[in-house]
């Protein structure tokens, strides 16, 4: 369901698929799949915001509900309507926006875009929820700060705040019933708020009784590039994602990575008439891109990074790929 907190044309396109850091609370159980069991959701919670957001990602899969809810950030508001089914134990969900361009979003099955991280010595694996939980606490402190009323609904709000100046703050109120997340603001270094998604309205909220089953993806899912990233902040992972995506015309090579709350998409490839994003930064929206214009083999490429987070950050990942082959040095 934390698709729909970045839900928007620019989203589908840089991070599809999205981050959500959602899996099972156990451990990955046989044949390549992990579950959930909804019945975790029972357990007496504790005035520690780790054991809340642990308990906000259980919940997202566990309910099927519809909303209405709002987005608003860089002087823009839009208006969708959210819906996500459970239907023998898969999940279903759809975006539709009741505002400006048409757009709908669907997508059957568990959503993607989970969290991977890597065993020393073997391929990535969809992480848990402890997991997840527990290495999110190595760059971010969770502190429940107050209470307060979201659409009609009584909400701890909580504060993930990173310990570094890698990444930016986030603030969520979680339905104290449910575990819901009601609201969600990214926050800039200043603690103001950039980008707010809030619920106005839900109906029909049923938690299932299911035991719901997650599959790892299969090994091809994150193919090899002709490139990768000499420096990333610690604690990304690269994510399960198509490679090759269209991009302001021009077709390019793409990579996602999370830390499990913060996400950047990486695209580097050939450069083509004027397709070419200028060097420098760039606010796309409420994300930010960082372009590097190289020579590779004796061609012109460009190599972007994009996401919500620091300009400093998204620079100096793209000035250190690293191009495989001979004749590959930057632009001066």
């Amino acid at each position: 369901m934390r698709q729909w907190f970045c839900a928007s044309l620019m989203g589908a396109v840089l991070f599809s698929p999205l981050f959500a850091a959602q899996a099972d609370a156990g451990e990955p159980h046989a044949e390549g799949r992990v579950e959930i069991s909804c019945s975790q959701l029972d357990q007496e919670m504790g005035d520690k915001g780790e054991q809340w957001f642990r308990r906000s990602l259980m919940a997202e899969r566990c309910h099927a509900f519809q909303a209405v809810a709002l987005r608003l950030g860089m002087g823009s508001l839009r208006t969708f309507l959210f819906e996500h089914r459970i239907d023998d134990g898969q999940e279903q969900e759809r975006i539709q926006f009741l505002d400006g361009p048409a757009e709908t979003i669907e997508h059957k099955g568990h959503p993607p875009g989970l969290w991977w991280t890597g065993r020393s010595g073997s391929s990535p694996h969809l992480a848990s929820i402890n997991d997840t939980v527990e290495q999110l606490q190595d760059h971010y402190d969770f502190s429940l700060i107050a209470r307060d009323v979201v659409a009609g609904r009584k909400a701890v709000v909580l504060d993930i705040t990173p310990r570094d100046d890698q990444r930016f703050p986030h603030r969520l109120w979680l339905d104290i019933a449910s575990g819901l997340p009601l609201r969600q603001q990214l926050l800039n270094a200043r603690g103001q708020a950039v980008d707010t998604v809030q619920i106005v309205r839900i109906d029909s909220l049923v938690r299932s009784s299911d035991t719901l089953y997650l599959q790892e993806a299969d090994d091809d899912a994150m193919p090899e590039s002709s490139w990768q990233p000499g420096w990333l902040p610690q604690g990304f992972y690269r994510q399960p994602a198509a490679l090759d995506v269209t991009l302001n015309g021009a077709r390019l090579q793409r990579e996602i990575y999370s830390d499990g709350l913060a996400a950047m998409s990486l695209f580097a490839g050939p450069v083509k008439d004027d397709t070419a994003l200028r060097e420098g930064v760039h606010q796309l929206g409420n994300f930010r891109a960082a372009a590097r214009h190289v020579q590779h083999d004796g061609k012109p490429w460009q190599v972007i990074a994009v996401g919500a987070m620091p300009a400093e950050v998204l620079t100096r990942v793209v000035s250190q790929v690293q191009l495989e082959g001979a004749g590959s040095d930057a632009q001066r």
